[in-house]
């Protein structure tokens, strides 16, 4: 079996690493898996796979969630799956996101990796997003300040500029925003914390929160996107009240496995969702021979 992915580039971004993660699972289990991109280079992750570039993209079966890159897909040759992560303009369209995913729904069939989205796409297979819970974990080792450590995506629709009118005044916290990290870098970022702050607007799979409880921080919010996980999570209406609260600052670290959601546990349903495709393929062909 020979699986692909397609991106337009392999940067620093979480919609980008989720692929190699996931790759990497694939590959761990002999199978042959490539990420085609407009710019195949990456030189901040440790991917075990091949990336090439768009000139022949070839496999039994292709994912492709950038939606400015739907124009290359006339010209792939494999069983492709629309791989819905992200909201807003991706999804009716925009002068980034072009077409959107609505235009090609119904003509592919659709992933996404967050039940919000079948709000748009009933039809939709749910295979919610993951996180590398072999990599992003506590070190016992880091010794933490008397002040706690208070980590946010510093991103737009990640909620940045709100955190940082909320919170950046307070003395009683260190708060600290982060973006564009290599993968080891961004991991040393989330064992050095002790909260994380997820004030989400865009419906998608909330990596940021995912891997901060994977790493053991506490993570406080206003609840978007982390329904799937949200048990684990300190949901609030004001920022600024919580963490001016010294008692909610004295219970720092949260407790909770995201064992369930391993981008292992996603390579089995995503390879139970191609076979169960290739045996109704099969059974189409043999009741069109009849």
């Amino acid at each position: 079996m020979k699986i692909g992915a397609i991106l337009p580039h392999v940067q620093k971004f979480g919609g980008c690493r989720r692929y190699l993660e996931l790759g990497n699972c694939f590959i761990k289990r002999g199978i042959d898996y490539t990420i085609y991109a407009r710019k195949p280079s990456c030189d901040w992750f440790d991917f075990k796979g091949k990336i090439e570039d768009w000139k022949n993209i070839k496999a039994d079966y292709v994912l492709c969630g950038d939606t400015p890159s739907f124009g290359i897909l006339p010209q792939v040759k494999g069983k492709i799956f629309i791989h819905v992560q992200a909201g807003g303009g991706y999804i009716m369209g925009s002068t980034y996101a072009k077409g959107g995913y609505i235009s090609l729904y119904g003509k592919y069939p659709f992933i996404a990796n967050h039940r919000v989205f079948l709000k748009y796409f009933p039809k939709a297979h749910i295979v919610e997003g993951g996180v590398n819970t072999e990599f992003f974990k506590p070190d016992p080792a880091v010794t933490k300040s008397d002040k706690p450590r208070v980590l946010y995506y510093n991103r737009g629709s990640k909620g940045g500029d709100y955190i940082k009118s909320q919170l950046a005044d307070l003395d009683t916290i260190e708060l600290v925003g982060f973006q564009g990290l290599n993968n080891n870098d961004l991991l040393k970022m989330y064992q050095s914390g002790d909260f994380f702050v997820s004030w989400e607007s865009r419906d998608g799979w909330p990596n940021p929160a995912a891997e901060s409880l994977a790493c053991g921080l506490r993570v406080v919010g206003n609840g978007f996107n982390c329904q799937p996980f949200i048990d684990g999570v300190t949901v609030v209406k004001s920022l600024r009240q919580f963490f001016m609260d010294p008692d909610n600052l004295k219970e720092r670290n949260g407790h909770y496995s995201m064992e369930r959601f391993s981008w292992e546990r996603v390579a089995d349903k995503l390879l139970d969702l191609f076979s169960q495709t290739h045996k109704e393929q099969h059974h189409h062909h043999k009741g069109g021979q009849k």
